[in-house]
C-alpha cells in the first residue's frame, strides 16, 4: 500500500486514552521517556568524561521535565518556525544549565531535535497531540534523504543543518507531512514486520 492510500489512517489514529487510569498512563509516560532517553542521549555521546551518575540523573531529569513542560504546546498546531525555536531553545537551555557535564559543554541541536521529535512521535501514535511538525532525524531516516548523505545527527549543532535535513526530508516525503512519511518509512525498514499490516490492522 502507497503512502497516499496509508495517509487518511494514520492521521486519524489513536488510542482511547481516556479510558486510560493513571497508573497505566503513568507506565506509558515512563517507558516513553525512558525509550527518548535511549535514543538520544545513550547513542549520541552527550556526556563529559567523569561525569558523575548523580550529575547525569540531574541532566535526564531536567530534560524530561523540558519535553513534558513542552507537550501541551502540541496539543493545537505548532508552526515549523516555532517547532525549531522550541529545538533551538532546549539545546540552548540544557546547554546552559548543564554545561559541566557536556561533551564540549553543549547539548547539541541534533540531539534536542532526536529527543523533542522522538518523544513528540510517542504522544501523536497514542493520540495525545495532532501530526507534529517533524520526525525524529537520525542515521537510518538521513540517509534516505537527498543530498543529507554524511550529516550525523549526534555532532549536528547548527539551526541551518537541521533545516537542511527538513528540506531534504519534504523533497523525500512529496506532500506526505513528515511525521507520516517518517512512521512508515521506519514501519518499513524494520525486519519481519510489514508496515502495510500495521497500518491496516492486518
Amino acid at each position: 500500500m502507497t503512502a497516499a492510500r496509508r495517509l487518511p489512517r494514520l492521521l486519524n489514529v489513536g488510542v482511547d486514552v481516556d479510558r486510560m487510569d493513571e497508573h497505566q498512563l503513568q507506565f506509558l509516560n515512563d517507558e516513553f521517556f525512558s525509550l527518548t532517553l535511549m535514543a538520544t542521549v545513550q547513542r549520541a555521546n552527550v556526556y563529559s568524561p567523569g561525569a558523575s551518575a548523580r550529575a547525569k540523573a540531574g541532566f535526564q531529569k531536567a530534560l524530561r521535565g523540558s519535553l513534558e513542560k513542552l507537550e501541551p504546546v502540541y496539543r493545537a498546531s505548532v508552526s515549523e518556525d516555532d517547532h525549531i525555536g522550541h529545538i533551538v531553545a532546549l539545546a540552548e537551555a540544557l546547554s546552559a544549565s548543564h554545561a559541566d557535564i557536556l561533551l564540549g559543554r553543549r547539548f547539541r541541536i541534533g540531539t534536542a531535535q532526536k529527543a523533542l521529535n522522538l518523544y513528540l512521535k510517542y504522544r501523536w501514535c497514542i493520540g495525545k497531540i495532532p501530526t507534529p511538525p517533524h520526525c525524529p532525524f537520525d542515521g537510518q531516516i538521513i540517509s534516505r534523504l537527498p543530498g543529507c548523505r554524511g550529516i550525523s545527527w549526534t555532532v549536528l549543532d547548527s539551526e541551518a543543518h537541521y533545516r537542511h535535513l527538513v528540506a531534504g526530508a519534504k523533497a523525500a516525503a512529496k506532500g506526505v507531512p513528515l511525521a507520516v512519511w517518517e512512521l512508515l518509512t521506519y514501519n518499513d525498514a524494520q525486519p519481519g514486520v510489514a508496515a502495510d499490516q500495521i497500518s491496516t490492522g492486518r
